[in-house]
């Protein structure tokens, strides 16, 4: 199923948020957890990545995201 060029604009914004929430929860837990403000930025930051690798890995093995070909 290929999908339109906004729909898929649309699912990197919803990956793109989704990060971030994974991301500010990630931050604060390690924060609560005892680690520096630096530390819990950077373990953050690293949760931001893998989910959106991950989000991004997901939707393309579905064919969701991907080359679009416009209509001619």
């Amino acid at each position: 199923m290929r999908l339109t060029f906004p729909v898929q604009v649309l699912l990197t914004l919803l990956s793109f948020v989704s990060s971030l929430l994974v991301a500010v929860v990630a931050g604060v837990l390690s924060h609560e957890a005892g680690a520096p403000p630096a530390g819990a930025v950077l373990y953050g930051g690293g949760a931001f990545i893998s989910w959106m690798t991950l989000c991004v890995c997901v939707l393309t093995a579905l064919g969701l995201l991907g080359h679009h070909h416009p209509r001619e």
